[in-house]
């Protein structure tokens, strides 16, 4: 498999140090050609460059270049190229490595195996298919319209021990467990299709959630926000439901329902990243297990001390968790804005988003995070009820459950009050 880096990822470490030297060669061999004014100029030059690179030495500098390298030999040499549960792996350690451009180039060859994998299944099935056909015996011209009219008599319920009754009297025991052989043949051919449409759907899931998460690495390393890239993960966690959807088969909601249940769907998407933001606000209002203070002392003094370093430019890691606390303060603002104009909020959800508001005025650091908990806790309450209602509908029309254990399956359901 080492092989891969040459050939999928384009050098390997020594061959990019070998590159390096070669270089360095040419550039041997052109100052052989100087003049000795020239040389003298060049010494120059080429003094202050490796002075340069020994003084990055010397601070701990490395070649990111073959850093990358480096570090993409060493993932290549854990994969089984002929495993696309390996290669996989292989994708998930570039990306967490933040090598969003190496796992793009290992998720071509993860789909190219898969779509291997899917054609010799295909082909296998073919096979056995033709070599039944070609084993089958041919009945005499008489016994075959025999065979063929009482065949046609038989209902459309007929079982196949049915079947087999009639294809007994024209045939010795050989055509008939030829006859049985081309039916499981047949099974088979039919099970093989099936099995190579669900690993080439898999792989075109796999392929989009490379990209999406390439796409958000990237706008991370571009200086992205907090509240963009959580935005990104939500359009995207959508496309890749929707994507998933259309590959399962024609078992799916009615369109009208759909639209319900992507709404609902936008919704527990929502709730969890405001669950997910609201975290930091609370951790910095918990106290200490040690010490039992609190990161952030709440109080109309540190409040606008707080204010007033981050608008000056000039934060602290305390004025920065009270930014903080002031989105988690405005989201409640919002809900209550949103809830004004009409739009559906629930109850409970408002009730504590209001509860925070008015706590958050009073400066006073206990009240404030009982508040925060109140509206987290809401918050989930929340989620759980939407995502029970996403599957009662799926239930309703004889589709698999989104969030709870799909039929067959022994996935744990979710808890609700």
């Amino acid at each position: 498999m080492a092989d891969i880096v040459p050939s999928l990822f384009g050098l390997t470490p020594e061959m990019y140090q070998q590159n390096q030297q070669a270089v360095v060669d040419q550039r041997a061999a052109a100052y052989a050609q100087m003049s000795p004014f020239q040389q003298a100029n060049f010494a120059i030059g080429r003094g202050a460059n490796m002075l340069g690179g020994a003084v990055g030495r010397g601070l701990g500098g490395e070649d990111p270049e073959l850093a990358r390298i480096t570090m993409r030999q060493q993932i290549a040499r854990q994969i089984n190229p002929n495993d696309p549960a390996s290669v996989k792996q292989g994708i998930s350690a570039l990306s967490q490595a933040g090598d969003a451009q190496g796992a793009m180039l290992l998720q071509g060859e993860y789909q190219k195996l898969t779509e291997s994998n899917a054609l010799v299944a295909q082909r296998t099935a073919a096979e056995k298919a033709s070599l039944a056909q070609a084993n089958k015996t041919e009945l005499s011209i008489k016994q075959e319209e025999q065979l063929r009219d009482e065949l046609s008599k038989l209902p459309q319920n007929a079982t196949q021990d049915d079947i087999l009754n009639i294809v007994t009297k024209y045939g010795s025991p050989d055509k008939v467990l030829a006859t049985l052989q081309a039916s499981a043949d047949k099974t088979a051919a039919n099970q093989a299709r099936v099995d190579a449409a669900n690993l080439a759907n898999q792989a075109k899931v796999d392929a989009a959630k490379v990209l999406a998460d390439a796409r958000i690495e990237a706008a991370r390393a571009a200086g992205a926000t907090a509240k963009e890239i959580a935005q990104m993960k939500i359009d995207s966690a959508k496309e890749l439901r929707i994507l998933a959807t259309s590959l399962k088969g024609p078992k799916v909601l009615a369109p009208s329902l759909q639209k319900e249940e992507d709404k609902d769907i936008e919704l527990v998407d929502s709730l969890t990243a405001r669950e997910t933001s609201l975290a930091p606000a609370i951790a910095s209002l918990t106290p200490d297990a040690k010490t039992g203070k609190t990161a952030l002392q709440l109080g109309p003094i540190n409040n606008l001390r707080y204010q007033a370093q981050n608008a000056a430019g000039n934060s602290t890691p305390e004025s920065q968790k009270f930014a903080e606390l002031e989105r988690a303060v405005q989201a409640a603002t919002n809900l209550k804005t949103d809830a004004a104009k009409g739009v559906q909020t629930d109850k409970d959800v408002l009730r504590f988003a209001n509860e925070l508001i008015a706590a958050f005025g009073k400066y006073d650091t206990k009240v404030t995070k009982q508040a925060l908990d109140d509206f987290v806790k809401s918050t989930v309450k929340a989620k759980e009820n939407t995502q029970k209602r996403i599957d009662s509908r799926r239930r309703s029309q004889g589709v698999d459950p989104y969030y709870g254990p799909a039929s067959g399956t022994a996935q744990n359901p979710i808890k609700l009050d």
